[in-house]
């Protein structure tokens, strides 16, 4: 099999006569193509002397093994797939993606691994770009960052036995691996902090029922409302991400400009509560004077908004090393075993939320 390994090199890297080849490495040490591919492969069957001589004329013929021919020898591509949840361009401009991607990357970094970087527009999207990266050999695992209730893909990784994790937590969470924060503590602790500060009648912005993240922090907001005997207003819950449609945008502003409108407004991202202060703004009124807006992920611009926002610190950056320190653990591991990392959260308070009287 290694003599076919090094035969397959050989062809490759031939196709390319621009650069030096593993013959060429052979032929300068007076050693075969399969040895010189068994050294790569730090094969223990060849000597030291061998492998230094080897080693030597590799550095001064400035060659590099070609990596497919290395994964081909290893059994093993030091590629892992990561999947974004939307097309790139769009993800790219909310600073949690990047900042969770840094965080991959630099363990990835660690343990000398490469990263696929795909993205999709649908789950059933998604889960065709998961069958070629789980099937085709070009990955030795994934990490997928988004949780969604009844997720196809995780139903499709699990029944081929491929390595995953995934960041968010998962509906059947004691079968999958994943690292989160506690979502549902996180929705509890900053509507409680809007609650310890006078507020009774406060918004919920952004819940999306197919994503656990916005769920999970909705059964917080609910937790503490029941718990300081507030009743939940069902007018007072927005869905959808109104920024972006005109629909949701007129039902904001007449929840804004209505009789009973909110003294806050818990927005599940930093950007929806953004959006909030826009449109406090056109409606004649003020943050946080009139309505206090808080958000979640503490993306820099939080703290240069007018005026400056509460926020939740999710460490996004630890969600993604953490990510892939599980990863890593699934991949070389011999056993099969489940695992999840929670990543603790922090109340930043900036001005957006006034104290009431």
């Amino acid at each position: 099999m290694k003599i076919e390994v090094a035969h397959a090199l050989a062809q490759l890297e031939n196709e390319d006569t621009m650069r030096v080849t593993i013959n060429d490495v052979a032929k300068a040490a007076n050693v075969s193509p399969s040895t010189v591919s068994r050294v790569i492969a730090n094969n223990p069957r060849i000597g030291q002397e061998t492998r230094e001589k080897v080693f030597k004329i590799m550095k001064e013929m400035n060659y590099h093994p070609n990596i497919i021919a290395r994964s081909l020898a290893n059994k093993s591509t030091r590629i892992v797939g990561v999947v974004v949840p939307a097309n790139t361009e769009k993800a790219f401009q909310h600073p949690f993606y990047p900042e969770l991607l840094r965080g991959i990357g630099s363990v990835a970094t660690k343990y000398k691994y490469n990263i696929l970087l795909s993205s999709i527009n649908s789950p059933s999207e998604e889960k065709d770009v998961i069958r070629e990266l789980s099937r085709s050999g070009i990955t030795e695992g994934v990490i997928l960052l988004a949780s969604r209730v009844n997720d196809p893909t995780i139903k499709e990784l699990k029944k081929i036995h491929f390595p995953f994790v995934v960041v968010g937590r998962p509906e059947n969470e004691d079968e999958v691996n994943w690292v989160d924060n506690n979502n549902v503590n996180a929705g509890y602790e900053i509507t409680k902090h809007f609650i310890k500060n006078g507020h009774k009648r406060i918004a919920f912005l952004g819940l999306a029922p197919e994503f656990i993240v916005t769920t999970d922090r909705y059964k917080g907001y609910k937790k503490a409302l029941e718990e300081a005997g507030l009743g939940i207003d069902s007018g007072l819950v927005l869905e959808s991400k109104f920024i972006e449609h005109t629909t949701d945008i007129k039902v904001m502003k007449q929840i804004l400009t209505g009789s009973k409108r909110p003294t806050g407004i818990v927005a599940c991202d930093d950007f929806l509560a953004f959006g909030a202060m826009k449109l406090i703004n056109e409606c004649g009124l003020k943050v946080p004077e009139d309505i206090s807006v808080a958000g979640f992920n503490n993306v820099p611009l939080a703290s240069y908004s007018i005026p400056p926002l509460t926020t939740v610190e999710v460490n996004a950056f630890g969600l993604g090393a953490k990510a892939f320190e599980l990863l890593h653990t699934s991949i070389s591991s011999d056993y099969q075993s489940f695992n999840r990392t929670i990543v603790p959260t922090e109340i930043i308070t900036r001005e957006s939320v006034q104290v009431l009287g």
